[in-house]
């Protein structure tokens, strides 16, 4: 949900949050890399290139991050904007359009787009991620619950439904940032200024315990893991992201971006 301005770097920490001690400084100040409005979602092609979604329209975008251009990949037809994207197998990614699911294929010499399914009961898809080479997690803002998703026969079921998923505010919306890993799914939940985890298990999705809270006193929108394996909430109008240790649960430095 959150329009990201400009696709850049770490920044020096400013402030720590909780118990987390200060970090010294690991880069210089970011640098901005294009600049596009209404972008949703972001995702990396593993030949370098940012692929990124626009709220407003079904204009999928490639970025180089190197060369600092960007251009549109394609226009992905039926939809009227685009929110989560997911890479599900090498060069082919899940993007959400509306109510439906759709495919992109980069594996071509021209990327392609087709439906996959349209969840018609849906209310307001935004997050998504990947569950395994063949199944997505597709999480309603609108009505609180995840999606289990199979990108091969478009067959779809609610896998996890819980409180702290559920919509609030003037939207209203929910659920927002959704991403899986190692058995537990991790997620945001916008207007709550919420984040959680639930442990699931591996084939249906469904949750196994419990959902732990992890904070509620700061709003997280769409997050990712890094190559650290340290999650990177983004904070939406706070311009800056939040690292978190799956490991201990709680952020470990807030990160904030000066260029706007």
């Amino acid at each position: 949900m959150f329009q990201l301005q400009a696709l850049l770097g770490s920044l020096p920490l400013l402030l720590t949050l909780g118990s987390a001690a200060p970090l010294e400084l690991r880069q210089a100040a970011a640098t901005q890399v294009v600049r596009l409005s209404s972008v949703e979602n972001v995702a990396v092609r593993s030949n370098g290139q940012i692929l990124a979604t626009n709220m407003n329209q079904a204009s999928l975008y490639t970025i180089d991050p190197v060369a600092k251009t960007s251009k549109t990949a394609l226009s992905v037809s039926g939809a009227s904007g685009l929110s989560g994207i997911a890479e599900y197998a090498p060069d082919l990614f899940a993007v959400i359009g509306g109510k439906g699911i759709y495919k992109v294929d980069f594996t071509g010499s021209a990327p392609k787009s087709s439906l996959i399914k349209t969840i018609t009961e849906a209310s307001n898809l935004n997050g998504l991620a990947t569950f395994d080479n063949s199944t997505l997690l597709v999480a309603d803002a609108g009505k609180g619950v995840v999606y289990r998703f199979d990108v091969n026969t478009g067959v779809y079921s609610v896998a996890i439904q819980d409180p702290t998923m559920a919509p609030s505010g003037a939207i209203p919306f929910g659920i927002d940032g959704i991403k899986y890993k190692d058995g537990v799914v991790w997620y945001t939940n916008i207007f709550k200024n919420s984040f959680h985890k639930v442990a699931v298990d591996a084939v249906s999705a469904k949750a196994t315990g419990s959902v732990t809270t992890l904070w509620t006193n700061l709003m997280g929108d769409d997050l990712c893991f890094g190559p650290n394996g340290k999650i990177y909430v983004a904070t939406n109008g706070r311009n800056s992201l939040v690292e978190v240790d799956p490991a201990v649960g709680k952020p470990t430095r807030y990160i904030k971006n000066q260029v706007q």
